[in-house]
């Protein structure tokens, strides 16, 4: 794969241009440069670490996650999840000893490229109006390629946009989903229908008690709870869920609100939700979607929209959530969001029913890789992100069986070593965040490519729980 294909401008004689730049062997004596010389790196992890001690509410996760050394864009990884049967062990006197095999677990993982171009006029280098802005424009490619990674970290889906890897939420989703494999190998995820946290109804306690039940369902599975990451709006409601802890006068910051206090569980596991967890800023709610990205190589808007209700026996659509929806479809790809289409008409769902969307794709422009559906709730008119789906073929299909609630949030709690103390995340890096300068054009502008190749592992999600559906103020429920 050329990370570098469309990623700056639109022109064949500049892809041309970096090729040859990045060839070994072309204008290569450093002596005298002749016609240029080939790419060399500029390692920026001291940047890195520089730019993320400053913006650890953006990037909490990628700066705390272990980088792990690749050298293959594809790696496997063998996990033991299982050292064999350890219950009938007894035997008579004399007897063989039993036997039994470990079992083990293989895992793919694929290294996914990221890079942003920077690009400063020689007139403005060789100004005093800007403080070294040769550096600063590293700077800024610096953290648009780290945000973008932290973004991915949490969001990252390559059924709807294989460029990217997956993140946290698609994998924990993936792996609770997943019944090919035994309960004790999936992740725990709890669906808590709108409600905030702290919150409780007659079915659901999404206060204290929610936790408790996360960190036992989890604690049976080998694993041990000690991080939550979360949307900065949520972090009232845990202050809320905690606000009786104000009565106390001992000096312990937790207790007297200098901070939010760790949530220690009924099954003895800390849950840290503040300082290096906690809120985090590339991790988004399901809020409005709006067209965005590159005009000229985003998806069309889909061409046709349908919505067809039916019965279903695994219907979520309960008592409280009959009602009128309205329906939009954007298209996505690597570069951008389309513009929605919007159902024609609201689709009215009884209780007990699913709605059938069926999309058609617009057949002209860039080819779409996925759809983000939107929907509002039941008898109104906003529209929020409820799920991302892939395209599949000429139409695409979906099941609404109201299983993602539109305008909500999530949780994401995780244990951070596995049962053996290997790091359970990690950050699978094939060549660590740095420059490229690229050879000056007729310009003379001084520019380059900061870039980053890797990918996140989780190598034992069923350590780790997902909080699905969470009410947030200005969503939808």
């Amino acid at each position: 794969m050329d990370i570098f294909d469309n990623e700056f401008d639109d022109s064949s004689s500049f892809n041309g241009e970096l090729e040859k730049a990045l060839e070994a062997g072309y204008g290569t004596d450093a002596a005298n440069f002749t016609q240029g010389r080939a790419l060399q790196r500029e390692d920026l992890e001291a940047t890195l670490v520089s730019v993320l001690d400053v913006k650890q509410n953006d990037c909490k996760v990628f700066h705390k996650l272990h980088k792990q050394p690749v050298s293959s864009t594809v790696h496997q990884v063998n996990r033991q999840t299982s050292v064999g049967d350890d219950e009938f062990l007894f035997v008579g006197e004399g007897d063989l000893a039993t036997e039994d095999d470990p079992v083990f677990q293989r895992k793919i993982y694929e290294t996914k490229y990221m890079s942003s171009k920077w690009q400063v006029s020689h007139p403005l280098s060789l100004t005093n109006n800007a403080e070294n802005p040769i550096n600063a424009s590293k700077v800024s490619a610096v953290l648009r390629v780290t945000k973008g990674t932290e973004r991915a970290i949490f969001h990252g889906d390559s059924s709807v946009s294989p460029k990217q890897y997956d993140g946290l939420i698609k994998i924990l989703k993936d792996s609770a989903a997943n019944t090919d494999v035994e309960d004790r190998l999936r992740a725990t995820r709890v669906d808590i229908r709108g409600l905030e946290i702290g919150e409780k109804n007659s079915t659901i306690d999404a206060g204290e008690e929610l936790f408790d039940e996360l960190s036992e369902r989890v604690l049976l599975k080998g694993g041990d709870l000690n991080e939550a990451y979360f949307p900065p709006i949520l972090a009232s409601q845990f202050k809320r869920m905690y606000s009786d802890r104000l009565r106390f006068t001992t000096k312990d910051s937790q207790f007297t609100m200098d901070k939010l206090p760790d949530i220690v569980t009924a099954a003895n596991q800390t849950i840290k939700i503040t300082d290096d967890c906690g809120v985090d800023k590339m991790f988004k709610v399901k809020g409005p979607v709006v067209a965005s990205g590159d005009m000229s190589k985003r998806p069309n808007t889909p061409s046709n929209l349908t919505a067809t209700p039916s019965t279903a026996s695994d219907s979520n659509f309960t008592d409280g959530f009959a009602g009128d929806y309205i329906y939009a479809v954007h298209a996505v790809n690597a570069f951008g969001i389309s513009a929605p289409k919007v159902l024609s008409a609201p689709v009215s769902v009884a209780v007990g029913e699913k709605v059938t969307l069926t999309i058609t794709p617009d057949t002209n422009g860039n080819a779409a890789t996925g759809y983000i559906i939107t929907r509002t709730n039941a008898g109104g008119t906003t529209l929020m992100e409820m799920v991302r789906i892939p395209k599949k073929g000429e139409t695409t299909t979906y099941e609404d069986l109201n299983n993602d609630l539109p305008g909500t949030a999530q949780v994401v709690l995780l244990t951070s070593t596995t049962d053996d103390l290997a790091q359970n995340l990690s950050f699978a890096q094939l060549m660590g965040i740095s420059n490229f300068d690229l050879p000056t054009d007729s310009s003379l502008a001084h520019r380059g490519v900061v870039a980053l190749y890797g990918t996140l592992e989780v190598r034992a999600p069923e350590f780790c729980a997902l909080i699905d559906n969470v009410g947030y103020k200005g969503g939808l429920y």
